[in-house]
């Protein structure tokens, strides 16, 4: 049973995909692209669902849910979390990079219940932070405006100023990303018609 938290999706889908070569939200994946497949798979457990694009020129074909566009052109993921967070109806928001298929709503769940009583939770593997697989709260975009507005792009230096908690039980696994077309041929062919 899934449990539908009150909390707000975001999906991250405005990157540059200089690496894989071509965008990654519209990579087909199955009978459907993989922004979708990652969106569906993790959907229910949330109130509410945002897609983050840098500028609307990315949006190459009209999908079912609240877009978003960055205030900060050429701001990266962190541009990205900041249109969402301003965007959000609820006061916690999980955001996920399109190219995380293998986030599951388990780790969902333990990032919006850890953020309740700080700024932002986000996994750290092997030392290493994860900002674009974490939770949100409305307290960080003072913090993420500012940083952008004075040129920082950086989100896991961003989160230096904010109350963090830090999930160090997440399987390096789960936040994997798919960056390259090898990444990606693995995972189309683990993925089998209508699995989502």
């Amino acid at each position: 049973m899934i449990v539908t938290m009150e909390a707000s999706l975001l999906v991250l889908a405005g990157g540059a995909s200089r690496r894989m070569g071509r965008p990654k939200a519209w990579l087909e994946v199955g009978d459907t692209i993989l922004l979708r497949w990652v969106v569906d798979r993790l959907a229910l457990a949330f109130s509410e669902v945002l897609i983050a694009f840098a500028e609307p020129e990315q949006l190459e074909q009209p999908i079912p849910y609240r877009v978003v566009f960055d205030r900060k052109r050429s701001g990266g993921p962190l541009a990205g979390i900041e249109a969402g967070l301003l965007a959000a109806r609820q006061d916690a928001v999980f955001v996920i990079a399109c190219d995380m298929p293998y986030v599951t709503t388990g780790v969902a769940h333990l990032a919006v219940a850890a953020v309740r009583t700080c700024d932002a939770a986000v996994p750290r593997i092997d030392g290493r932070p994860e900002p674009v697989c974490a939770a949100y709260r409305k307290t960080a975009l003072p913090v993420i405006s500012a940083a952008l507005d004075s040129g920082h792009r950086r989100a896991a230096e961003v989160l230096a100023g904010m109350q963090v908690t830090w999930l160090e039980d997440i399987d390096g696994d789960v936040v994997r990303s798919l960056n390259t077309p090898d990444d990606y041929l693995r995972f189309r062919t683990s993925v089998g018609p209508g699995d989502n």
